[in-house]
């Protein structure tokens, strides 16, 4: 058992096992008396998509990307009650990397993660967000498994 938990991290990327991830950590904050950073990672769109060849600025569509988001968060956030501290984050780049630096940046105590459905040869070959952030974080990972999670 945990001795103190202050600030939980949970990595959202609005899929249906995003909820159930918020209520898992809302339940451990409320015990603990600790806050929620809800954090969702998002990437160049530019360095996943050529959008130039449509000919559209890369600003316009990093702008409805984030309306977007914005709009998930809302869903999201409103599909669960709470009464205990939960804030949006948002970051740019690589998602792993991103999450483990957030966790440092602000001490966070716990981090709540889905895992993935893959089969185990395309983790193998893949390698999981999970994974990297079990291995490399610097406080304690909770894990729930997706299909679990999305009941």
């Amino acid at each position: 058992m945990l001795e103190s938990v202050s600030t939980i991290v949970v990595p959202v990327d609005f899929s249906d096992a995003s909820e159930t991830l918020l209520r898992s950590a809302i339940n451990i904050a409320r015990a603990y008396g600790a806050s929620i950073q809800a954090l969702h990672v998002y990437q160049d769109v530019f360095s996943v998509l050529s959008m130039r060849t449509f000919d559209l600025s890369e600003e316009v569509v990093e702008n409805v990307m984030l309306r977007e988001i914005d709009a998930k968060f809302d869903q999201l956030l409103g599909a669960v009650t709470t009464d205990v501290p939960v804030t949006r984050v948002l970051r740019k780049g690589e998602t792993a990397e991103e999450i483990l630096d957030f966790v440092k940046e602000i001490h966070a105590d716990l981090i709540v993660i889905a895992t993935n459905a893959r089969s185990s040869i395309e983790q193998f070959f893949i390698g999981s967000i999970t994974q990297r952030i079990v291995r490399y974080a610097s406080c304690p990972v909770l894990t729930l498994h997706a299909l679990d999670a999305e009941g």
